[in-house]
């Protein structure tokens, strides 16, 4: 049998497209989107995000699916059929997608914390814990508790116990029960290896509806609560002057990559598994759609609760850009103390949480088909592989661990996907041919490729990526990297220290100097 009579199929369409939906449709919709709303001035973000979607998602999107399906190829053998001097944009996908998956499953291990601790009556994070003092043991709210507030000491001390102490933000301590949640998490994602796409496709029935489900649910009961709409109106009263602000153009373009998940090679190898005269322009238009309204569903729900926690506390305003706190601070502070004001708040805990669970096993592609259908997989059994994972993932549980994660999310693997598309649009616009991308396209869909998907793809996408690359390396050049630590009683910003900052540089370089490295062996 040829390789492609050997590869492994899906069931049928519907599974195909519930897997893309749930590559794309996850963490980056709850958290990234409606923070980079808030932070570049509400409805006005919308007008770059929709811009860059037409110009690069779609565009982008249509690329990654048309090479596979054609190829019947994974992410590495796509451009190795390309040419041999672009197989290294196969390994820089693989090396950004096992950073990505390290520390997604740090990730999925808090989710497996709280939605255990949400069976507790009342919830741990309702009212600051107690400490017995004096001569008549007398009980007293933790100090840091009360200077903070009950959801933030939760998650800073009793989740992930960071150090109190802003010189000593990077300890090397482990936190235990981060370790065994993140073993259980690569032990899960092994056996998603093992089944393959057949299993897997069954599995995206409940992880793509269920936050569905959620989401509307809380949408509901949101808006029945007081200051609900007031929420959402402020999510529609653009601030169109932080547009001139360039970081808007490169936020929007970043949850662009983020969100869709482009780069990452998943789409790539998800195609390979359908079907050759599958029609994949319409699974473009559809599952890019579909993602960026679910970003705005979100973002209306997150706007929302924060109405109704302005509404019950009025020392707090919307326009404080620190209510939305940015990534995990979002679902994991921000939501809890929205859920308090819930009736029967240990219910929606629960299904909060548990959907953050499921949106992460649906994230499955992050690194599963990329190993499943690399040459590293052939000589590396995939227990071997996850075990690896699991061993390097331990430097993301210690106490300096959510800090490490902030940096990984906001610049390197940010970075690292926006090279990633930059070089895979060079390979087709310049080696591949988009005249022969289109007679693929067209011998696979029967559709011809109009001028809008040449421009983009030919011109608009390579020059927007070029510019965008340059302008992130300069501006990190100049400004060095931040991030949110606790110091006992406020978030505030910190530099990070020296080692971090050359640490992610090292890896930047490594995945950039991959694609020409491996063009030199040629």
């Amino acid at each position: 049998k040829t390789d492609t009579q050997e590869r492994q199929a899906w069931s049928n369409k519907t599974e195909y497209i519930l897997t893309s939906l749930g590559n794309a449709v996850g963490l980056g919709n709850i958290w990234r989107f409606p923070y980079k709303c808030h932070k570049h001035g509400g409805g006005a973000f919308l007008i770059p995000y929709l811009i860059m979607l037409v110009i690069v998602g779609y565009p982008l999107l249509l690329m990654e699916y048309s090479m596979g399906q054609r190829a019947k190829k994974g992410a590495i053998g796509v451009w190795s059929r390309v040419s041999p001097y672009t197989t290294g944009i196969g390994m820089a996908s693989l090396v950004v997608c096992l950073i990505l998956g390290l520390y997604y499953n740090v990730i999925l291990a808090l989710g497996f914390y709280y939605t255990a601790n949400s069976l507790r009556v009342p919830l741990p994070w309702r009212s600051c814990p107690t400490v017995n003092t004096g001569l008549n043991n007398t009980a007293v709210a933790v100090k840091e508790c009360v200077a903070s507030s009950p959801t933030v000491y939760f998650w800073f001390r009793e989740t992930l116990d960071v150090p109190s102490s802003t010189c000593d933000h990077f300890s090397e301590a482990l936190n235990g029960w981060v370790v065994l949640a993140s073993f259980v998490a690569w032990l899960v994602l092994f056996v998603g290896l093992v089944k393959g796409t057949t299993s897997t496709g069954k599995v995206m029935y409940f992880a793509v509806f269920f936050p569905y489900l959620v989401l509307t649910a809380f949408a509901v009961r949101t808006l029945s609560l007081e200051g609900a709409l007031d929420g959402i109106a402020f999510l529609f009263k653009p601030d169109v002057e932080k547009l001139k602000n360039p970081a808007a153009w490169l936020d929007a373009l970043a949850q662009i990559f983020f969100s869709i998940g482009l780069g990452q090679g998943t789409y790539i190898a998800f195609a390979s598994y359908t079907t050759t005269h599958n029609n994949c322009v319409f699974d473009t238009l559809f599952v890019a759609t579909v993602n960026s309204l679910t970003s705005l569903f979100v973002a209306l729900i997150v706007f929302g609760v924060l109405g109704v926690k302005a509404a019950t506390n009025s020392k707090i305003c919307l326009a404080r850009t620190r209510i939305i706190p940015g990534g995990t601070g979002l679902a994991f502070i921000t939501f809890c103390d929205a859920i308090l004001n819930f009736p029967g708040s240990n219910f929606w805990s629960v299904l909060f949480f548990f959907m953050i669970v499921n949106i992460r096993n649906g994230k499955f592609g992050d690194c599963k088909y990329i190993i499943l259908i690399s040459a590293v997989a052939r000589d590396f059994k995939m227990f071997h592989i996850s075990a690896v994972m699991f061993c390097f993932g331990l430097t993301l549980t210690t106490k300096k661990g959510i800090y490490l994660v902030e940096i990984l999310d906001d610049v390197y693997v940010g970075t690292g996907l926006l090279y990633i598309v930059l070089c895979e649009t060079f390979a087709v616009a310049l080696l591949y041919g988009i005249k022969r991308l289109g007679n693929d396209i067209y011998f696979m869909t029967g559709q011809q490729l109009n001028a809008y998907w040449k421009i983009c793809i030919q011109f608009l996408c390579p020059i927007l990526l070029l510019v965008c690359f340059g302008t992130i390396i300069v501006s990190y050049l100049i400004k060095s990297p931040v991030y949110h630590a606790w110091d006992g009683m406020n978030v505030i910003k910190m530099t990070y220290p020296a080692w971090v900052s050359v640490m992610v540089a090292v890896l930047l370089v490594l995945t950039t100097l991959s694609v020409p490295l491996v063009a030199l062996l040629q």
